[in-house]
C-alpha cells in the first residue's frame, strides 16, 4: 500500500511540474531584465523590427513577454524562453505575473501589453504559475490573446493553457480546447526524470527533451495536431483563440543542450531551438 501511495503522489507532482532538476542555477532573472545567453545554444542579437503579420487581427509590436514568476523553474526555463523569443526575431521581456492586480487601471493594463506580440509560459510547476497570477492578470492575458495576441506554452505552460490543469481541480487559463494529462509512456529517464523522446513533428522524426510534461487529449475541432509521441498521443498542438493563436507542447523544444549534458540521456539531433522559435512565430502571427 505504501508503494502505491508513493506512486500516486509522485504522479500528482509530475503532473504539474516540469523543469530541470540538476541544471546549472540561473540567478539573474529580474522582472524585466533579459538574462545572459552565455549558456544558451543561441545568443543572436535582439530584433527591433516588426514583422508583417500573417494574421490581420494580430497585435503589432516586437515584444515577447516571458513568464519568470513563481512556478517557473529556477534552472533556466525563463532564460530558455527568452532565447527562443530572440531566435524568433522578437525582443524578450521577463515578467513576474504580478504587474497587473485588482487595482490596475485599464490604462495600466493597456500599457503593460503595449507592443506585445506573444506571451511565453515556460516549464516549471503549472499550479504555482497560475496561482501566482492575480485573476485580473489572468483575465487581461486571455483578453490579450483573444484580441490577436499569441500564447506559447511548454510543459507546465501547456498544462496551464487548458481549462483545468491536468487531473487537478485547479482552473487553467482556458486558452486551449483540449485536456492535458501526464505523459507516462516515455523512454528511459536520467536521474532526475528527464528523457529524450522520438517524436513525429509535422511528419518529420525529431528527438526532443521531455521532463514531466503532458500529452494533449480531447482536442476540439479548431485544434491542429503538430507532433505526436511514439505511442501516437499528441505532444504538440495549436489552435486559434478568438482572433489570437495558442501553441502548446508537452516537450521542451526550447531546452538548451546543457540541460541534459553530463547525464545518462543524449539527443541524437541536438538543439531544437528553431522548433521553439517556429512555435513563437506562429503564435505571434509572424508566419
Amino acid at each position: 500500500m505504501k508503494s502505491k501511495i508513493t506512486t500516486a503522489l509522485s504522479l500528482i507532482y509530475l503532473l504539474t511540474a516540469c523543469g530541470t532538476q540538476n541544471a546549472p542555477q540561473v540567478t539573474s532573472l529580474g522582472a524585466t531584465d533579459v538574462p545572459s545567453t552565455t549558456n544558451s545554444p543561441s545568443s543572436g542579437s535582439t530584433s527591433t523590427s516588426t514583422t508583417t503579420p500573417a494574421n490581420p487581427n494580430s497585435k503589432p509590436g516586437n515584444i515577447a513577454l516571458v513568464f519568470s514568476g513563481n512556478g517557473a523553474c529556477p534552472e533556466g526555463c525563463a532564460q530558455a524562453g527568452s532565447d527562443a523569443a530572440t531566435a524568433a526575431g522578437l525582443t524578450p521581456k521577463l515578467v513576474t505575473g504580478n504587474e497587473i492586480s485588482s487595482t490596475s487601471t485599464q490604462a495600466e493594463i493597456d500599457a503593460f501589453f503595449l507592443n506585445v506580440r506573444v506571451w511565453i509560459m515556460p516549464g516549471g510547476v503549472s499550479n504555482t504559475e497560475i496561482a501566482s497570477m492575480s485573476s485580473t492578470m489572468q483575465t487581461a492575458l486571455t483578453h490579450f490573446v483573444s484580441q490577436g495576441g499569441g500564447y506559447v506554452g511548454w510543459c507546465a505552460g501547456a498544462f496551464a493553457a487548458t481549462g483545468i490543469i491536468g487531473t487537478t481541480s485547479q482552473d487553467g487559463l482556458g486558452l486551449f480546447p483540449a485536456d492535458t494529462l501526464l505523459y507516462t509512456d516515455h523512454s528511459a529517464t536520467n536521474s532526475y526524470g528527464a528523457s529524450i523522446e522520438k517524436l513525429s513533428w509535422n511528419g518529420t522524426t525529431r528527438y526532443l527533451y521531455w521532463e514531466g510534461g503532458p500529452y494533449i487529449s480531447n482536442l476540439g475541432p479548431t485544434a491542429e495536431t503538430i507532433a505526436t509521441y511514439p505511442d501516437g498521443t499528441v505532444a504538440a498542438a495549436r489552435a486559434p483563440y478568438g482572433s489570437g493563436r495558442v501553441f502548446i507542447s508537452g516537450v521542451h523544444p526550447e531546452a538548451p543542450t546543457w540541460w541534459w549534458q553530463g547525464t545518462s540521456i543524449t539527443d541524437p539531433d541536438g538543439s531544437d531551438l528553431s522548433y521553439a522559435a517556429d512555435m513563437i512565430k506562429w503564435a505571434a502571427s509572424m508566419e
